[in-house]
């Protein structure tokens, strides 16, 4: 076979060749060229020119027809964005739409990236509650501190339980000073004291019986987070008696019942009480001196002054953001007595007002599942939080925080699971790698979500809200917002 003959059998056989419409012309120069190539030699000269503008290498051809001995290599091709969705399919997602507040930039194509729970609710989305977990240093609390900023311009209202302390201060304590309120802040001795047996808050929220309910559920999770046991039937009695008469007490001097009056008919409970009860007298004491021990504790020990009296007058509840600043007790077992207390005022207020919408932000979810009464009381109140129409946004660094708080079949990690399945929005922030597993059966991550973690620039999150999911660049808006999230400035002082 000569090589002219070899030269047209690889033309033919190969695919890529398509004769000009209307001619029967072949490669130039072959037998099959009836005009002698005429037509392929334009065509060459017009894809060399193509090919130069592209910026191929000299020798280079794109591969449109042309047998060469050289490389091939493809047209650059052009698209209207009419047209791009079909060009490059399944390559994005569409975005959540534009009602809600900014958050940043949709790193996968989609562009802004705007969030609302009571937008998406309910399609998109059933339960509004926020799960945003992250190493320290990646971001975490600038994406809740913004967010929270820019969801008070719409109208919306906050309450921040902020345990962490930085520089003698509460974290959010700049986030209050941007608009205008000034932190309540907890310590023991200190001059505010906020009374976790108050009905006034409330206002017309709860009926008579339902308050009495409350705030025995308030009693009893603050004696056991205390005794780290649960309480018998003959102290929980106690109790109820107990209360019964420092409530009337106090209705007597137009006060409110307070922990301090409940201590004190623990240990000399009322005459008649315990035949109401089927009890000797000396039963009934015996039956209330764990619980009086404690509430005393919590009046004249090491955490008096903050619960032993009247609620400080000057405290509203009703303001546009509300942060209990417990800084002073961070780290310390006494921390989840304090989350007690705080949110006992905190759900009253939410039950006064059911029209606004609310977020509750709750920093260091360690410490709530760290004692297994206050696990039991956050997980009602989270649950009576979302009934309400409340956002709850749980802060923790990693779920190991979560899974530490007891053995595998314990209820405190079954609380924990609960709470992970109550949030349908999931923020996650860098984590690393030996919490990667973890975070994918707990979260039910994809391998390809789950990899990704580790690897996540700072301020970038993964999200996952309902099904969608994203990388997400938070973005900060103006120098307020920096000064807001800045606590380098801090560290550096």
């Amino acid at each position: 076979m000569t090589r002219a003959t070899r030269r047209a059998s690889t033309w033919r056989n190969w695919s890529g060749w398509r004769p000009i419409p209307g001619s029967t012309a072949g490669p130039a120069g072959s037998d099959e060229s009836p005009d002698g190539g005429h037509h392929c030699r334009l065509d060459l000269r017009r894809r060399r020119a193509l090919a130069h503008l592209a910026g191929a290498p000299r020798g280079e051809l794109p591969m449109s027809g042309i047998w060469t001995s050289g490389k091939s290599r493809q047209l650059p091709h052009q698209a209207t964005t009419a047209n791009i969705g079909a060009c490059y399919p399944f390559m994005a997602q569409g975005s959540l739409g534009t009602r809600g507040v900014y958050i940043g930039q949709d790193l996968y194509g989609a562009g802004g990236f705007c969030y609302d729970p009571w937008e998406l609710y309910p399609h998109v989305i059933t339960s509004p509650n926020m799960l945003v977990i992250g190493q320290l240093g990646k971001g975490k609390s600038a994406k809740v501190k913004t967010y929270v900023d820019r969801q008070l311009v719409f109208g919306r209202r906050a309450f921040i339980m902020d345990p962490k302390d930085q520089g003698g201060q509460g974290e959010y304590t700049r986030l209050c000073q941007a608009n205008g309120v000034r932190p309540i802040r907890l310590e023991p001795g200190g001059k505010v004291r906020l009374n976790p047996l108050d009905t006034r808050v409330a206002g017309g929220g709860l009926s008579a019986r339902d308050m009495r309910r409350d705030q025995l559920k308030v009693l009893y999770a603050l004696i056991e987070s205390t005794l780290k046991r649960s309480l018998h039937p003959s102290e929980t009695s106690a109790l109820d008696v107990a209360l019964q008469a420092a409530t009337e007490q106090a209705a007597e001097r137009r006060i409110e019942p307070t922990l301090d009056l409940v201590s004190e008919w623990l240990i000399h409970p009322r005459v008649g009480a315990a035949e109401r009860l089927g009890m000797e007298r000396s039963e009934l004491l015996l039956a209330g001196r764990d619980a009086a021990l404690t509430l005393v504790r919590l009046c004249e020990g090491d955490l008096a002054g903050m619960f032993d009296g009247q609620t400080s007058p000057g405290i509203d509840f009703t303001a546009p953001l509300v942060s209990l600043d417990m800084s002073a007790l961070y780290q310390s077992e006494a921390l989840g007595i304090l989350m007690i207390c705080a949110q006992a005022r905190i759900q009253r207020a939410l039950m006064a007002d059911r029209s606004v919408r609310r977020i509750l932000v709750i920093d260091e979810g360690w410490a709530v599942l760290s004692n297994l009464a206050v696990a039991r009381f956050m997980q009602y109140e989270i649950k009576m939080a979302r009934a309400l129409g409340v956002q709850v946004i749980l802060i923790i660094h990693r779920l190991s925080d979560l899974t530490a708080a007891g053995t595998e079949d314990s209820e405190q990690l079954q609380i924990a699971k609960g709470m992970l399945s109550d949030t349908e929005t999931q923020v996650i922030f860098t984590q690393s790698t030996a919490e990667v597993q973890r975070a994918k059966e707990l979260l039910q991550l994809n391998s390809a979500q789950a990899e990704t973690i580790p690897d996540l620039a700072p301020h970038v999150a993964l999200w996952r809200v309902g099904r969608y999911t994203s990388e997400i660049r938070h973005r900060l808006l103006t120098e307020d917002e920096r000064w807001l999230v800045d606590t380098d400035e801090r560290m550096a002082a």
